[in-house]
C-alpha cells in the first residue's frame, strides 16, 4: 500500500462521514497529480491562500480560515518555512491536517526544512512508508538510494546491460562531457525506446550537453 491509495482511503472514509476535505501542493504540477490520484480538486497552496497578486499577501489566515474538516498537502518537502506559517495561520483550529511527502526528494527552495523537521520533533504522529512497490524489490536504483539513506556508499561494482544502475567512472572534464552527451544522444534512447529529437527532455537535455562540450 503506497501513499496514493492510503490518502485516497482517509480521503473516501472522511467525505463519507461529510467531512469536507481540501487538497493542496506547492506547486501546479503536483497539485494536478494530486488531483488526478485523488479525483479530487487540488490546488497550489497559493492558490488556496488566495494570494493577492499586489501586495503577495494572502486572504485566508486566523480571521478567515479556510473551510474545511480536513486539509491534505502533498509534496510537502518542497514546502518552506514562511509558506507552512501563512498555511498554518489559515487551518481551522477543529480541522485535520495531513502532511504528505519523502524527506529525501525535493528539498524547499526557501529556508527551512519543515517536514523532517516536524518528522525529527516527535510532536506529532508520523508514519513511514518502507516497502517499495514502484519499483522491483532487487531495483538497484532503490538500493543504492536506500544505502544513501543510510549512510553508505552505493554499490558501484559492475552490472548487467539489463540493470537499472550504472556507473561511469570518468576523470577528465572534455572525457565527462563527452560520455554524457554519448549516454543522451544513443544510449538511453536505446535503451528506452525513445527519440533523441522528438522527446522534449531528451533533447532539451542533449543540447544542452552539446552546448557544454562546445564551450
Amino acid at each position: 500500500m503506497g501513499k496514493t491509495t492510503l490518502v485516497n482511503s482517509i480521503l473516501m472514509i472522511l467525505r463519507a462521514k461529510g467531512v469536507k476535505c481540501m487538497l493542496c501542493a506547492p506547486t501546479g504540477r503536483a497539485a494536478k497529480r494530486l488531483a488526478e490520484t485523488t479525483g479530487l480538486e487540488a490546488k497550489t497552496i497559493h492558490r488556496l491562500l488566495e494570494i493577492d497578486p499586489g501586495t503577495g499577501r494572502f486572504t485566508r489566515n486566523e480571521s478567515n480560515p479556510l473551510a474545511c474538516g480536513l486539509l491534505v498537502v502533498d509534496e510537502t518537502s518542497m514546502v518552506d518555512m514562511p509558506l507552512m506559517h501563512s498555511l498554518l495561520r489559515a487551518v481551522p483550529n477543529r480541522a485535520g491536517f495531513i502532511l504528505v511527502g519523502d524527506v529525501d526528494q525535493f528539498p524547499s527552495v526557501g529556508p527551512g526544512t519543515v517536514l523532517h523537521d516536524l518528522i525529527e520533533s516527535d510532536v506529532v504522529p508520523v508514519v513511514r512508508l518502507t516497502e517499495v512497490f514502484r519499483q522491483a524489490a532487487d531495483s538497484r536504483i532503490i538500493i543504492n538510494a536506500h544505502r544513501i539513506c543510510r549512510g553508505q556508499m552505493p554499490d558501484v561494482r559492475g552490472t548487467d546491460p539489463s540493470s537499472d544502475f550504472h556507473f561511469v567512472e570518468r576523470h577528465e572534464p572534455q572525457k565527462i562531457v563527452a560520455t554524457l552527451v554519448k549516454l543522451l544522444q544513443e544510449r538511453i534512447p536505446e535503451r528506452f525506446h525513445l527519440d533523441s529529437i522528438r522527446e522534449p527532455t531528451m533533447s532539451r537535455l542533449s543540447r544542452s550537453a552539446t552546448d557544454r562540450a562546445t564551450t
